[in-house]
C-alpha cells in the first residue's frame, strides 16, 4: 500500500487549544479516503495532540493516520521492551 500524499492534509493548532486541518482534494481522486484520514487524524489530536508512544514527540502529518508512533526507531524500541518486559514475566 502506498504512503499518504504527505501534502494532502495540513494541521494546525489554534490559539485557543483546537486544532484545524485543511485536506486538499481533487475533482475525483481520493475525496473519501482523505477524508476519513483527516477525521482519524483529528481523533487522534483532540486524545493526545498525536504523540509517539514512546518518545512522546509529535507524530508527522506524513505518517499514516493510525500511526502510533513518529519513526520506525520508536516502534522497534518499544516492541524491545515489550519483549524483554514479557521475558520477565512483566506485561503491559
Amino acid at each position: 500500500m502506498p504512503a499518504p500524499d504527505p501534502s494532502g492534509v495540513s494541521i494546525t493548532e489554534l490559539p485557543n487549544g483546537g486544532w484545524s486541518l485543511l485536506i486538499e482534494t481533487f475533482m475525483l481522486s481520493g475525496r473519501t479516503q482523505r477524508k476519513h484520514r483527516a477525521k482519524r487524524i483529528l481523533i487522534n489530536l483532540r486524545r493526545d495532540g498525536w504523540s509517539c508512544q514512546w518518545c512522546r514527540e509529535p507524530v508527522p502529518e506524513w505518517r499514516r493516520a493510525d500511526a502510533a508512533y513518529c519513526c520506525a526507531g520508536c516502534r522497534r524500541r518499544a516492541a524491545r521492551a515489550r519483549r524483554t518486559d514479557a521475558q520477565d514475566g512483566i506485561w503491559r
